[in-house]
Formats: structure tokens, C-alpha cells, sequence
């Protein structure tokens, strides 16, 4: 496969992930819907985009919020996201697959949904939204589900911007 010079996909110094756009949730899922966990303010990490500027999977660390109890001490405080077999999945800008969690040394392999699009404008950007739903006890993690047996739902937001002209930014 040859690249196209001009894709902007196709050079990943032409791209930033918007760190200012990004939010994560976790939430336990209870009988009256999702209630909120923990806030997860920003992540490190890195998204793979094809060609056509569709998000083929992504390699994610989630710094813990202080808040968030780990039940075994000594425990890393940083969640490890990662799936890198996404597939178009039914409807346009939907994409599916699996991902694995690691907390510690622990890991847990779930499903994982996405939706990718791109968002005209005078700049246009490159839209994600993940989400996956695991069982707290394969993670031994968050407390409040695993006590519970009740399953737990991560959900991230994030956008990628074409990067400032004249900067040589890394993508993160």
C-alpha cells in the first residue's frame, strides 16, 4: 500500500489527539441506569487511524483518579485500554471489536464499541467515542461493582485535530 504524501492520515506529525476535548467516565451499571464512578480527565496514549481516516484501534493509559480504592495495594493506578482489530460494525462511522483491560496484573478481554467520524469544518477533525462494559471482578476493580457483582461501563471521548502549522508535535 503506498501512502499519499498529502493524506493527512497518511503523516502522523499532521495530527494531535485534542487532549482539551478528551473526557472519560466509568460507571456501574445499576438497575436505574449508569451511575457515575469516577471522572477520568485525561488519558496517555495512542490511536490507530487507517487511510480513509477511520479509527483502526487505539493503545490507551487511564491515570486512576485518587478517589478510585484499589482493592489490592500496590496495585498500578493507571487502567491499560487497548484493541487493535476494530471493524466496520453495522451502521456508518460504527465500528466494533475486542479490547483487553489491564490494572496491575490483572487483564480482562471484553467488547469493545466505537464510533469514528469525521466532522467537517473550516478545519476538519476526526470525532472517537469508545465504549466497553466489563465485570469488575476479572479486574478485582472498581470496589463499588465488584462487591456489587454489578457490570461496569468505560466510556471515552476524544477528538484528533489536524496539528498547528509549523509544529512538529508527536502524536500522544
Amino acid at each position: 500500500m503506498d501512502l499519499v504524501p498529502d493524506d493527512p492520515q497518511a503523516n502522523p506529525t499532521a495530527w494531535r489527539i485534542a487532549l482539551d476535548a478528551c473526557a472519560g467516565m466509568l460507571s456501574m451499571n445499576t438497575s436505574k441506569g449508569l451511575r457515575p464512578l469516577y471522572e477520568l480527565p485525561h488519558f496517555q496514549g495512542s490511536f490507530s487511524i487507517s487511510r480513509e481516516g477511520v479509527l483502526a484501534g487505539f493503545r490507551l493509559r487511564l491515570p486512576l483518579p485518587s478517589e478510585a480504592r484499589l482493592v489490592q495495594a500496590g496495585t498500578a493506578a493507571e487502567l491499560s485500554w487497548e484493541s487493535m482489530s476494530l471493524d466496520a460494525d453495522g451502521p456508518v462511522n460504527s465500528l466494533g471489536g475486542r479490547a483487553r483491560l489491564l490494572l496491575g496484573r490483572r487483564e480482562t478481554f471484553t467488547d469493545v464499541s466505537a464510533l469514528c467520524a469525521k466532522i467537517p469544518a473550516e478545519r476538519p477533525y476526526i470525532k472517537i467515542v469508545l465504549e466497553t462494559v466489563f465485570s469488575p471482578v476479572s479486574l478485582h476493580w472498581p470496589t463499588d461493582g465488584w462487591q456489587r457483582l454489578r457490570p461496569v461501563t468505560l466510556t471515552l471521548f476524544s477528538e484528533i485535530r489536524p496539528a498547528e502549522v509549523g509544529t512538529q508535535e508527536p502524536p500522544a
